[in-house]
């Protein structure tokens, strides 16, 4: 498939007759992530004399973007025509590392050994079969010797003969098992050497990244004097991203506190290794509109009631025809495809970016590498929130407000309470001096229960005009736990948006709040329940209508 060549000239400069090539390494020092992508700067440092050069930098990722690609000089140089060759690669010198370089030694010096290992294990069973061919022939030389001397020699020449093959035999067949006990041990030597072998490969394929094409950066260079000079490469790369994650711990007790250890997880699959970078995250997202979207004005226009009528009447004879056409022909029904739907920013304020001490090792396609940022603590504010309609058991409720002076990301929390583990919760994007609520797991010993003893329906009077439904519930708050509990206790109650249907409620002891945060006919109690007690709340209300109406 045709690839082309990119040419950005940054300055335009001859190129002269006889400007020399030197071929450099980029190595990535820092990198910059952000949620999909990453801007990666490579450094080249180069000696170059007095000149116009140009300069190779093999090695780099294949799918690099050319509308990204930036390439800075230092004072006193000046960068000419540069090119990014996707195809058709020069010939390039060998850039791999020392690291690489080492691990490939070893992996052939083991192979090397392991031969030696086989050559010697082979010899030791070529002496083995020696000696049995040895046996065989004193075997048979007995044989021949013993009929001759049965009949020409004397019985002491028939000792000496047995003696001799006997003595000869034993030898061989000693020389025979220790010949086969040594190639037994080089076998068993020669097995942790495979394994040793098996680990330097291991350790040189965790060091080499994919094979692939990759891609080469050529440009001119015109140094004032010799020197030594950094050249910076900036790329754009997609397929990179991060994502904040986090431990929240809470601590109960008298003065309850609430931990929040931050992490990240960032992972790449830029088609390069990156070893020892520097890393900076941030939460900037070029990949997004930038800015706001046009305000489009539809035009509007009347048209007479008979012109309606008669475009009704045409447009459903085209449907008509169009149908039957389409019958005939067998054509399929092709939809037109909607408008792409835009999707709106999760929020909108300053970007943050967070500069990782040290350097990181971030593998191409095999690591989601978390990091650990810091902790953070916070007082907290610690109740049980109960729902006796829907659970029946109250849950441990904390709330904090984040005092720190940056922005606190959305990400997924780990949430222990005491040192034990709870469970699993979304963390949503906290503003500097926001709060926020966490659930922090069950409380068995706080029992709920919610029951109906009466429900009535019908007509009021005789001669009444008008409906009505009442409803009673008991709620029950039972503390099991060994502790005073603050209790916000939640139920609810229908709601009107019609005058003729009125509703009214009433409630001991009183309700603490109506429609919370907006939302209708939510009741909440605050309730202070002792260890060891009960808290009855009683709940009543009245639905009214008038007559000829039915309750939906």
């Amino acid at each position: 498939m045709y690839r082309p060549i990119l040419t950005a000239s940054l300055i335009a400069l001859g190129t002269p007759a006889l400007a020399d090539t030197i071929t450099g390494q980029a190595r990535v020092d820092t990198v910059t992530i952000y949620p999909g992508q990453a801007t990666v700067s490579r450094d080249i440092v180069l000696r170059v004399p007095a000149g116009r050069h140009d300069i190779v930098v093999p090695g780099l990722p294949r799918h690099l973007d050319p509308q990204g690609l930036r390439v800075v000089a230092p004072g006193g140089v000046q960068i000419g025509a540069v090119n990014l060759a996707f195809d058709r690669l020069p010939v390039t010198p060998d850039q791999t590392s020392p690291a690489i370089q080492a691990a490939k030694a070893e992996v052939e010096r083991l192979q090397e050994v392991l031969r030696q290992r086989d050559v010697s294990i082979a010899e030791m069973r070529l002496r083995v079969q020696a000696a049995d061919d040895q046996i065989v022939f004193l075997q048979s030389l007995s044989q021949a010797s013993a009929g001759e001397t049965l009949t020409s020699s004397t019985i002491a020449d028939i000792q000496a003969l047995a003696q001799m093959v006997g003595s000869e035999t034993l030898r061989v067949r000693q020389d025979a098992f220790a010949a086969e006990q040594d190639a037994l041990a080089a076998e068993r030597a020669r097995q942790d050497d495979a394994d040793a072998l098996a680990d330097a490969q291991q350790a040189l394929d965790a060091l080499l990244a994919p094979e692939s094409d990759g891609s080469v950066l050529t440009f001119t260079l015109d140094a004032a004097t010799a020197q030594d000079v950094t050249i910076t490469v900036s790329t754009i790369e997609g397929f990179a991203t991060w994502t904040p994650v986090y431990d929240v711990r809470l601590t109960t007790g008298d003065a309850p506190r609430l931990a929040v250890e931050r992490s990240v997880v960032v992972s790449q699959v830029t088609g390069q290794d990156w070893l020892d970078v520097n890393l900076i995250l941030s939460t900037a997202r070029p990949e997004e509109q930038i800015a706001p979207s046009e305000v489009v004005a539809y035009p509007r226009r009347i048209i007479s009631k008979d012109d309606l009528e008669q475009r009704r009447d045409a447009e459903v004879f085209d449907q008509a025809v169009g149908t039957l056409q389409r019958s005939v022909t067998e054509a399929p029904a092709v939809m037109a495809e909607g408008a792409a739907i835009k999707v709106t920013a999760d929020f909108s304020g300053a970007t943050v970016t967070y500069s990782y001490p040290g350097t990181v090792d971030i593998r191409n396609g095999v690591d989601d590498l978390r990091l650990p940022l810091d902790t953070l603590d916070f007082d907290a504010r610690l109740w049980a929130e109960a729902a006796p309609s829907r659970d029946p058991i109250a849950y441990r409720v904390a709330e904090f407000t984040n005092t720190t002076q940056e922005i606190l990301l959305p990400g997924q929390a780990l949430i222990y309470t005491d040192g034990t583990m709870i469970g699993f919760a979304a963390l949503p994007l906290l503003a500097a001096g926001a709060d926020t609520q966490m659930g922090f797991g069950p409380l068995d010993g706080l029992r709920l229960t919610r029951v109906v003893p009466n429900r009535t329906e019908g007509d009021v009077g005789v001669f009444s005009s008008a409906n009505q439904l009442k409803e009673a519930a008991i709620i029950e708050v039972e503390n099991l736990t060994g502790q005073d509990w603050d209790v916000l206790l939640r139920d609810a109650v229908p709601y009107s948006e019609q005058d003729d249907l009125q509703v009214t409620v009433a409630a001991v002891p009183p309700v603490t709040r109506t429609d919370p945060d907006g939302r209708r006919g939510i009741l909440e109690w605050d309730l202070r329940v002792p260890a060891g007690t009960k808290q009855e709340v009683r709940l009543d209300y009245t639905l009214k209508w008038p007559n000829g109406y039915v309750l939906r």
